[in-house]
Formats: C-alpha cells, sequence, structure tokens
C-alpha cells in the first residue's frame, strides 16, 4: 500500500498530460486552414542583411527606415531597406547604447541605455545627415522612450519619477533649451506612448502604480487608479500602456513585479475619464504576457505562460487569446503540442503571427486556424512591428536581420 501510495503524485501528473494531449486532439489544436478568395501571403519577405554586434532596432511608423543600434561599444545608425539596402544611411557612435527609435521619415533618431543607472544618457540624432541634436544625462536610469509618430514630440521615463518631453526640431539643441521640460509622475514611468500626432501621451508606472493620460504640456487628463490610496495598494504591480493606431484607445496589461506574474487586461478610451470599458484577469498562474490592440480597436491579442501544479511537479503551456472590443474571448489556443507566442497582430485583426519559440513563424487566420507557418534562419531572437502593423522586423541568433510585410 504504501508503495502504490507513493506512485500515486506521479501517476496523477502522468494522467494529466495524457488528457491534456486528448483535449488537444478534440479541437484545442488550430487546423491548417483552406485558403480562401481573401487570403494573400501573411508574411512577405523584403529585405535581409547579416548584422554583427545587434543590440536593439526599431521601425519607422511605416516601416520604410530602420534605426539599428549594435558593435561592441555601440553605435547608431540609420537604413533606408528600399533605396539603399547593402548599407546605412549613416552612422554615428553612441557608446553604451542598447535602445533605439525613429520617427516618421526619419526625422529624428534617438538612443538611449535602457535601466542602467551608470549611464543614463539620451541622445537625439538628426535623421537626414546623423548630427547630434541633443546629448543629456537624465536624472535617474532610463526605463522607456518614445517617438510621437510625426516626430514633433520624444517621451522619455527615468526612474526618478520623472518623464522628460522633448519638442524636436532640425535646429540644435543647448542643454538649458526651453523646448525640454519634464514633470513628476505619480510612480516610476514603465512605459510611454504616442499617439499619431502627439496631441497627447499615456503612461504606465510601477511603484505608485497604474495608467495616466496626459497633455504635452503635462496636464493630467485623467489616471487610474483615480486615488493615490487605490494606487498604493498596486505597488507590487506594474503597468504597461499601448495605444490603438486611431488613438482613441489605451490598452494596458498590469502585472506583479516578479515574473510578470497575475496579469490583468486593460481596455481605455482616451477621451474618458479613467474608467476601464473592460478588465480581463488572466489568473494567479498566467505569466510573462504580451499583448497587442488592432489599430481601430476591435480586437486585442494576448500570449502567456500558464503554470500548473499538481503537488511537488508542474508543467507550463503557452497561451494564445483573441478578445473582441468588449473583452469576450473570441478564441483560444496553445498547449502542449503548440507553444504560441505573439509577435504580431494585423491592424484589422484578420491575421495574427505568432512564434513557437524556436525557428518558426505562424500566421493564424482571425478564427484561430493556422493559415502557413515560415521557417527563420536561426532561433527568434527579437521582433519589432511598426507602428501601423504592416511591417515586421526579425533578428535571428544566426546574426541575421530581416524585414516582412505583413498581409
Amino acid at each position: 500500500m504504501r508503495e502504490i501510495t507513493r506512485w500515486l503524485p506521479g501517476l496523477a501528473v502522468t494522467l494529466l498530460l495524457c488528457g491534456a494531449v486528448l483535449l488537444w486532439g478534440h479541437g484545442s489544436r488550430p487546423k491548417p486552414a483552406s485558403p480562401t478568395l481573401h487570403d494573400g501571403p501573411p508574411l512577405t519577405l523584403l529585405w535581409s542583411r547579416p548584422i554583427a554586434g545587434f543590440r536593439d532596432a526599431a521601425l519607422s511608423p511605416q516601416g520604410e527606415l530602420i534605426a539599428l543600434t549594435n558593435g561592441p561599444k555601440g553605435a547608431v545608425s540609420l537604413w533606408h531597406w528600399r533605396t539603399q539596402p547593402n548599407r546605412p544611411l549613416w552612422t554615428h557612435p553612441a557608446t553604451g547604447a542598447s535602445c533605439v527609435a525613429v520617427s516618421a521619415a526619419g526625422g529624428s533618431v534617438v538612443a538611449w541605455s535602457a535601466l542602467d543607472p551608470a549611464l543614463s544618457d539620451f541622445s537625439i540624432f538628426r535623421g537626414t545627415d546623423g548630427s547630434t541634436l541633443s546629448h543629456r544625462t537624465l536624472n535617474g536610469a532610463v526605463w522607456d522612450a518614445r517617438l510621437s509618430a510625426d516626430g514633433c514630440y520624444a517621451g522619455v521615463v527615468t526612474g526618478s519619477k520623472l518623464l522628460y518631453l522633448y519638442t524636436l526640431s532640425d535646429e540644435t539643441y543647448t542643454t538649458d533649451d526651453k523646448r525640454v521640460h519634464h514633470w513628476s509622475l505619480d510612480g516610476i514611468g514603465n512605459s510611454i506612448a504616442f499617439p499619431s500626432t502627439g496631441s497627447y501621451l499615456v503612461s504606465g508606472t510601477w511603484d505608485d502604480s497604474g495608467v495616466a493620460c496626459y497633455t504635452p504640456q503635462g496636464a493630467c487628463l485623467w489616471q487610474y487608479p483615480e486615488t493615490a490610496a487605490a494606487r498604493r495598494l498596486m505597488a507590487n504591480r506594474l503597468f504597461f500602456a499601448q495605444l490603438s493606431g486611431n488613438g482613441r484607445f489605451v490598452l494596458g496589461v498590469s502585472c506583479v513585479n516578479v515574473r510578470q506574474g497575475d496579469p490583468v487586461l486593460y481596455l481605455w478610451r482616451t477621451d474618458g475619464g479613467g474608467n476601464p470599458q473592460w478588465k480581463t484577469e488572466l489568473g494567479e498562474d498566467a505569466f510573462y504576457p504580451k499583448a497587442q490592440i488592432t489599430a481601430d480597436g476591435s480586437f486585442v491579442a494576448v500570449s502567456y505562460l500558464r503554470q500548473i501544479v499538481r503537488g511537488n511537479q508542474s508543467l507550463s503551456q503557452h497561451r494564445l487569446r483573441l478578445l473582441d472590443s468588449l473583452g469576450n474571448t473570441v478564441w483560444e489556443r496553445g498547449g502542449l503540442l503548440f507553444s504560441p507566442t505573439l509577435v504580431a497582430l494585423s491592424p484589422d485583426g484578420q491575421r495574427t503571427i505568432v512564434s513557437d519559440g524556436q525557428r518558426t513563424l505562424y500566421a493564424l487566420r482571425q478564427d484561430g486556424r493556422i493559415l502557413t507557418s515560415m521557417p527563420l534562419p536561426g532561433l527568434l531572437r527579437s521582433t519589432v512591428l511598426s507602428a501601423d502593423s504592416h511591417t515586421l522586423l526579425v533578428y535571428t541568433g544566426d546574426g541575421t536581420l530581416s524585414l516582412f510585410k505583413l498581409g
């Protein structure tokens, strides 16, 4: 009897695994879909090039320009993949730069070192020739930085609970330039996002946690949670905020600051008062969420890791969920035989691009069925989606940087 009792935990896990496989076979796994008259190629390779010492890359809003930082000491370069595919338009030294962004038409390129308290420099380069417009040492490590799509503003949030806003022009900046101003946030800025016109901005925070919407002058339009006491109750949670392409909706992702656990999704209207239109909890057994919203806010896709624990043993499943504009689940996929991680969501929500975590991208239709797959030249390391969601930049472990058009 003792021997049988000792075997029971392992037997339970085995039965759980078998049950999961059986469930998969009864409809959980997306089946390849037959093409229709409306099905174009979901992924078309536009450009590919080996990049040594890759650190980070960014796409301009329409995907025509690629900003890149690479090399052992850090250098920033700007590429126009169509007109000059084999060499950059310019390259400029940027010591320690690990992140980069580029505005529409390449008007400005910004570079910084992320989460490095010993290197809180923020640099702005003129897009036409790479000359330095501004180089500043900010107060606190840089947590996130973004350019507005129209190129009028650059926003930076730092670990000292400050938000810096640059008004961009072609003129050279000085250290006391009045076109750079800053204001205090209630928490540490964890993310920052602009609409296409730069008429306002949103920031997600940690430590005094939530999401807030500001004018370019720093006036708070709305904040969630509204009260300081409610924000302090969420002090252990990180808030990430992003905007839909039309600028009408804010997608928020909140998670505990350990393995990004217990994620919660929120959707706000930017012209609302801070009350979310809907809220969806993914569960305390969910970790590492990745979410995106369509251009019109009609769909949200999210992938995450679900941890299933039975006694002393556990297993992990990657899950992928598509939600509609009301927060209702349209479909959910993933499990033991398919491990989807969200890469891109098309502007209309008709295509969801996912990775298997290895060397393959999959395109799923709006009903969750696999349309096609695309092998990659190496292990997937990094992806960047353009603001208009039409182009996707992929860096793989063999040192190749590739640009795809999303159909």
